[in-house]
C-alpha cells in the first residue's frame, strides 16, 4: 500500500468521524432544546394553574367592570397613580410573559394551546377594556405579547373547532346529563334540554 493511498484513507476516515460527530451533536442539541421546552412548558402550566393566578382571573372578572365605571379610578389609571397591586395588572403582566415565551418559541405552542387556548382568549377578552384604556394612555406595544397569545389562541380554536381529539381513536361513551327540570330556571335552557 502506497503512502498516498494511506493518506487518502486517513483523510476519508477523519472526514467520516468528524461528520458522525457533527450529526451526533445536532441530535444532542435537538434533544436538549426539546427538554428545555418541556421544562419551560411545565413551569408555565404550573404558574397558570397556581392558586394566585386563578384568583387574579376571578378577581379581574368581578372587579374590572366596577373599576372602569368609576371615573376617579379611570383617571388614576390615566395618570398612573393607581395601586399596582391589583389583580388585573398582575394577570395582564403574567400573560404578557407567557405570550413572550410563546412568541420566541421558548415553550411549544401546540401543547399549551391544546390545554389553555380558551382560557388565554377569555383572559384577553376580560382585560380588553383595560387594555384599550392603557393603550390609549401609553401606546400600542402595551401587552403585545399577551395580544400575540390571544391571536394565536383564536387561530388554534378556529383550526380545532370541534376539539383536537386524535382521528382514528375511539371515544369514550359519555351519557347525556339529565337535568332535574325543577332546578332549571332559565326558560331558554329548559327548552334546549327538553
Amino acid at each position: 500500500m502506497s503512502l498516498e493511498l494511506l493518506n487518502t484513507l486517513a483523510s476519508i476516515g477523519t472526514f467520516v468521524v468528524i461528520g458522525a460527530t457533527a450529526i451526533a451533536a445536532v441530535v444532542q442539541l435537538r434533544h436538549m432544546r426539546a427538554n428545555n421546552q418541556l421544562e419551560g412548558l411545565l413551569d408555565v402550566l404550573a404558574r397558570v394553574e397556581d392558586e394566585t393566578f386563578n384568583r387574579w382571573l376571578t378577581d379581574t372578572q368581578r372587579e374590572l367592570p366596577k373599576l372602569l365605571s368609576d371615573p376617579n379610578y379611570v383617571q388614576s389609571v390615566m395618570n398612573s397613580t393607581f395601586d399596582r397591586n391589583v389583580a388585573w395588572l398582575q394577570l395582564g403582566n403574567q400573560y404578557e410573559r407567557v405570550g413572550s415565551l410563546l412568541k420566541h418559541k421558548l415553550i411549544p405552542e401546540e401543547p399549551f394551546m391544546d390545554v389553555y387556548c380558551g382560557r388565554a382568549a377569555r383572559a384577553w377578552e376580560v382585560m380588553l377594556p383595560m387594555t384599550s384604556l392603557l393603550r390609549y394612555n401609553v401606546n400600542d406595544a402595551l401587552w403585545e405579547n399577551f395580544e400575540y397569545m390571544y391571536v394565536r389562541a383564536k387561530s388554534w380554536m378556529e383550526r380545532h373547532e370541534h376539539g383536537s381529539y386524535p382521528k382514528g381513536i375511539a371515544r369514550a361513551e359519555v351519557p347525556r346529563f339529565e337535568f332535574p327540570l325543577s332546578a332549571v330556571e332559565d326558560s331558554a335552557l329548559l327548552e334546549k334540554i327538553r
